[in-house]
């Protein structure tokens, strides 16, 4: 589950790209969690678990196993890497699912998604506002066009 659902109780566009991030990566991945045990307590989810492989840049060990290695390696690291992009914790930088759509049909690549997760927080903020702002702008006019943004 997408983690503002907890705060915002509602679903949404973004939440529900979230989702689909989530199946992706439990298709390419078999719907399994680590092989050891040690590693099923320290995970919380497949999410967790892939976005840690992909850190530490063997995204492609996550693949379901009953494919005995046979699979395109560049195409399981797209759609695991695409996932994680859709499982991004703040809503605002999950791809449009037309986004989505563009690279899976091989029209685009998979948008950037950083080596150590993002740290969830709440209230999410635009970044590409945030990016707008300039140096002079005080902290007061961010709360509120924050409040504008997200709403109360």
């Amino acid at each position: 589950m997408a983690p503002e659902i907890f705060h915002t109780r509602r679903a949404s566009v973004e939440t529900d790209v979230y989702a689909f991030g989530v199946l992706m990566i439990e298709v390419v991945c078999g719907g399994r969690k680590p092989e050891h045990k040690q590693d099923q307590r320290f995970y919380n989810s497949i999410v967790d678990w892939v976005w840690e492989l992909h850190s530490r840049e063997n995204i492609t060990n996550s693949v379901d196993l009953r494919l005995n290695g046979e699979f395109d390696k560049v195409q399981a690291k797209c759609v695991l890497e695409l996932g994680l992009a859709c499982c991004h914790p703040n809503p605002y930088e999950r791809p449009s699912m037309s986004t989505v759509l563009q690279v899976l049909e091989g029209e685009a690549t998979p948008p950037f998604v950083a080596f150590e997760k993002p740290a969830f927080t709440w209230p999410a903020k635009d970044t590409d506002i945030v990016e707008k702002l300039d140096s002079n702008t005080t902290r007061s006019q961010i709360e509120q066009i924050t409040e504008l943004v997200s709403g109360r």
